[in-house]
């Protein structure tokens, strides 16, 4: 092992991936993957009071209005993919 560690090819790849190893030391050491799941979770909690905000405001404002309603429906269903299953049981 002591022939590869002192050879120089190895000298001359360790010296050269040396920012690359810096790098992602100091990104493992400043947490930010724990960050990005953080805000990705903080992110999916603050969207479902706004989703049921925004959902109960529709509803009242199209509750007179079937061809509306119908309309919104469609597009949203559109917006999902073309797969017959996940459409299927959105129109359920």
């Amino acid at each position: 092992m002591e022939n590869i560690t002192s050879s120089n090819a190895f000298q001359h790849i360790k010296h050269k991936t040396k920012p690359v190893r810096r790098f992602i030391r100091k990104f493992l050491n400043d947490w930010s993957l724990d960050f990005a799941s953080m805000l990705a979770y903080s992110f999916l909690v603050a969207i479902l009071p706004i989703a049921v905000a925004l959902f109960g405001i529709l509803g009242l404002a199209l509750k007179n209005n079937p061809q509306a309603q119908q309309d919104l429906k469609d597009k949203i269903i559109q917006s999902f993919p073309a797969d017959n299953t996940t459409q299927s049981g959105i129109k359920q």
